[in-house]
């Protein structure tokens, strides 16, 4: 039987790391965006490495009815061994400015197709006994973050409902992760129009990461059975901060102010 992983958010960043560091364990990825080009890109790339079967599926997943056709496809794939709910973006403006459709469609990519899918999945991975679901949230999930009012918002609950999962699975063998990068050196920076040298910090507090050591990262501690995975020293210094702090005082202390929604994948 195929051991198949499958991958949202692909395109590029996490998701095409996490598709490259899965595809030595595989036998097949699913790598599932919106951008063709690079997407083919990354298959071609994969391919030239190894036998593996790469399937790549161009879907919005903030359409409903893309999302119940994925999961109906994922339900029948008895061959499921990871899934990496990855897909998701930040919309900045004021909530009541920014137009209600890109709120609903923010809202749908993170919220519902990460559950839609890992209901999907856990009913193949319980059937056998095994797999792995990794539901990329973010640093911000541990904090407000105003002018991009429900990305912190979205990330808290993928990470709260990734914790729930642990607990209901504890007595198996399927491992739910949480994983809650800080910056990371991704083209996050191109759909910005920033330039990388200024946006990414190579030291301090907010230091960023590359998206190859994020990803091993996490899978070093899904390995561990660690649930909730902070990659990174400095982040996980600001989470336990976090739980200790005033926001407003940490916010004030990092000289960030309303930009934590810029801690994500």
């Amino acid at each position: 039987m195929s051991r198949i992983a499958i991958i949202t958010g692909a395109s590029s960043g996490i998701g095409a790391e996490f598709s490259r560091q899965l595809f030595s364990s595989h036998d097949e990825l699913w790598l599932i965006g919106r951008r063709e080009e690079k997407l083919n890109q990354l298959a071609s790339e994969l391919r030239s490495r190894s036998e593996v079967r790469v399937i790549v599926k161009i879907l919005d997943l903030s359409d409903p009815h893309v999302i119940e056709n994925l999961a109906s496809l994922v339900e029948s794939e008895s061959g499921l061994e990871t899934l990496v709910n990855n897909a998701g973006y930040a919309e900045d403006g004021q909530f009541n400015i920014v137009d209600w459709q890109k709120h609903h469609d923010l809202m749908t990519v993170h919220v519902d197709a990460t559950l839609r899918l890992s209901h999907s999945a856990l009913k193949v991975m319980t059937a056998k006994g095994r797999g792995s679901i990794i539901n990329v949230s973010s640093v911000a999930s541990f904090v407000p973050t105003p002018n991009s009012t429900l990305y912190g918002a979205s990330k808290s609950f993928i990470r709260s409902f990734s914790e729930a999962l642990a607990i209901e699975n504890k007595d198996n063998e399927i491992r739910i992760q949480a994983l809650c990068p800080g910056f990371t050196i991704t083209d996050f920076h191109e759909k910005l129009g920033l330039n990388p040298d200024k946006f990414y910090k190579k030291r301090g507090m907010i230091r960023s990461w590359t998206s190859e050591y994020v990803v091993a990262e996490s899978l070093k501690d899904l390995n561990k059975g660690k649930v909730v995975s902070v990659p990174g020293w400095n982040y996980k210094l600001m989470v336990m901060l976090l739980r200790r702090l005033p926001i407003t005082l940490l916010l004030w202390m990092l000289g960030r102010g309303d930009a934590t929604h810029r801690y994500s994948e």
